[in-house]
């Protein structure tokens, strides 16, 4: 992974339940961009790479509606 390397989204990054697993402050289903702000639409390839983000569009399980209503 080359540093800087960045993945953008259809619509906005939320969180799995790896991330969660990796960092417990990590929500399952909230977006990204509620704990770092610049990352709303792009976010580290190597985030993606790890499975610890995932497409809104594309998340199967529960989702923060307080971050769907926000975008």
């Amino acid at each position: 992974m080359t540093s800087g390397t960045r993945v953008t989204a259809k619509t906005f990054w939320v969180w799995t339940e790896t991330a969660a697993a990796a960092n417990p402050c990590r929500i399952p289903g909230a977006p990204v961009q509620h704990q770092f702000f610049n990352y709303g639409e792009s976010a580290p390839a190597g985030w993606l790479e790890r499975n610890y983000i995932v497409d809104a569009e594309d998340y199967e399980g529960q989702v923060d509606l307080f971050g769907v209503v926000e975008q």
